[in-house]
């Protein structure tokens, strides 16, 4: 009798070889999941600040006659606001907030943006150490109405294209429980640039201000204050009461 390739063997490896395959993707699958949750904590990804902001887009302040950068991740609308004429929050929250219809519960953070008055400061102090300080101070008790004692401040000089200034933070730790803010606490920082009559604030607000995307530390709002540029001549700042064409 002649012997010839055995049927049953060649489908053995067949089939041998077929579940080595789907084992070798499995293995990458629980490899790639793996590297994954090392690289990033379960529910959170983070980017450096300049990345972030970096990737971000321009928006034109026609009100204060700004270019003001909006990282990736946050929103931003232009206007006559209570406080300055940008204002800035993250989009998740914000969506978060939309669905939930608590948009004033739900803001991780928000940054205010706007020319500096004397409804904010005495303009004829040309001091923006100073302008910075009393405007981290004022704004961080108007936004966080809570009692608490100020941790870790920080004051440093900053630079843009519309002048040179000061930035000021510090993180509000809470002396009470209640709602608002952790026992984390949260992050004010105030940046006041420019000299004259063209000043501009920066005022960003984190809660708790812990490094993710749509809560991030004192260095981004850094970031978007060293952005600041003047807009075109045809955004002109306008004056109380005109609208953008």
């Amino acid at each position: 009798m002649t012997s010839g390739q055995n049927p049953s063997a060649g489908t053995s490896r067949t089939i041998l070889l077929v579940a080595l395959v789907a084992l070798l993707a499995v293995v990458a699958a629980v490899v790639t999941v793996l590297v994954s949750s090392a690289t990033y904590s379960p529910g959170v990804r983070t980017l450096s600040p300049k990345t972030q902001v970096a990737a971000g887009t321009d928006l034109v302040d026609p009100y204060a006659g700004l270019v003001v950068r909006v990282p990736e991740g946050w929103r931003a609308e232009s206007g006559d606001l209570v406080f300055g004429t940008t204002v800035l929050t993250p989009v998740e929250a914000v969506e978060e907030a939309e669905a939930e219809e608590a948009a004033a519960d739900r803001s991780d953070g928000v940054v205010l943006v706007g020319q500096l008055t004397d409804e904010l400061f005495d303009l004829r102090n040309p001091d923006n150490q100073q302008a910075a300080f009393a405007l981290a101070s004022g704004m961080g008790q108007i936004l966080l109405p809570v009692p608490g004692r100020p941790s870790d401040e920080s004051m440093e000089p900053i630079s843009t294209r519309v002048g040179d200034g000061w930035a000021v933070s510090f993180r509000v730790l809470p002396a009470v429980q209640q709602g608002l803010i952790g026992p984390e606490g949260a992050l004010v920082y105030s940046a006041v640039v420019g000299e004259g009559a063209q000043r501009y604030w920066l005022t960003y607000i984190g809660l708790p201000g812990d490094g993710t995307v749509s809560s991030p530390h004192a260095d981004w709002a850094d970031e978007i204050v060293e952005r600041l540029r003047p807009a075109e001549a045809s955004y002109a700042p306008l004056g109380p009461g005109e609208e953008p064409v």
